[in-house]
């Protein structure tokens, strides 16, 4: 696996503000080299340049975790200036927090997948051959509580974030005998700009200020703050744990899907065939 962090390099997607950026805050603290990438030019430098005078050795990295072109431009420039990657976090994603399904249209539905699912493979296919190349490495793939637990109003998301858990349950299992660890992410409420840079997507408007509606509900002061939300990664990778949760009041709720799932199961066992099934 990846053991000690210090002096080791970082890759991580959304990283100009909220989570991404937490986690790159903890990364460069732990002593990595940390590649900070994001579709916002102008908050990314502003980030970098803040990482920077608390010495951090950070790089900023234009992308667009859709255009995998872009990926191959990003992969290059980072081994070029920092060496090769072994730690990737693909964090990026929107949310459609308040959308009834009737109203995604296909267009929404298309882009949720691509950036909050495909942006997910594009990372492991353009670095997972790297890694493999210098014996291991470690993978953090950011889904969501709503990876874990459905919600209404949020069908793409929690469809994207469900894939998330699934794809790096996967992994986990298919790169473990190459020294691969693979982690999920499943935050719960944090504060971040997702109530913001997802509502292009949903053809709003940009804003200055949260809405009050459900939309609105990353912005809150009450979330978490990012910079824990890293702690918790950093300690996560470095026990490679499958699983990286940030709060646990949710226990209870999983409990009671994990039952539902269960009684299901247990309804198949005792399911009576009619006779012709049965002779």
């Amino acid at each position: 696996m990846i053991g000690e962090l210090e002096g080791k390099v970082a890759f991580v997607t959304g990283a100009a503000g909220g989570i991404g950026l937490g986690l790159a805050r903890a990364f460069a603290e732990a002593g990595m080299k940390v590649a900070l990438a994001d579709i916002d030019g102008a908050l990314l430098a502003e980030s970098v340049a803040e990482l920077e005078q608390s010495g951090g050795r950070v790089l900023a990295v234009p992308l667009d975790v859709v255009d995998r072109s872009a990926w191959r431009e990003a992969a290059q420039m980072v081994e070029g200036k920092l060496g090769p990657v072994q730690l990737l976090c693909n964090n990026a994603g929107v949310s459609t927090l308040g959308m009834p399904f009737d109203t995604v249209e296909p267009h929404v539905w298309d882009k949720v997948v691509a950036i909050n699912l495909t942006g997910v493979y594009n990372g492991v296919h353009t670095f997972l051959g790297g890694m493999r190349a210098a014996g291991g490495g470690h993978i953090v793939n950011t889904s969501s509580i709503g990876g874990m637990l459905a919600s209404a109003d949020l069908s793409p998301y929690v469809a994207t974030k469900f894939a998330v858990v699934g794809l790096s349950e996967a992994l986990r299992k298919e790169l473990a005998g190459l020294g691969i660890g693979v982690s999920v992410l499943c935050p719960g409420a944090v504060r971040s700009r997702l109530w913001r840079t997802s509502r292009p997507i949903r053809g709003l408007p940009d804003i200055d200020t949260p809405p009050d509606d459900l939309s609105g509900q990353s912005g809150r002061a009450s979330g978490m703050d990012p910079y824990e939300v890293g702690l918790r990664v950093v300690d996560g990778v470095r026990s490679n744990q499958p699983y990286i949760f940030t709060h646990a009041q949710y226990k209870a709720s999983f409990a009671d899907r994990f039952q539902a799932i269960l009684a299901g199961v247990d309804r198949a066992a005792a399911f009576a065939l009619p006779k012709q099934l049965r002779d």
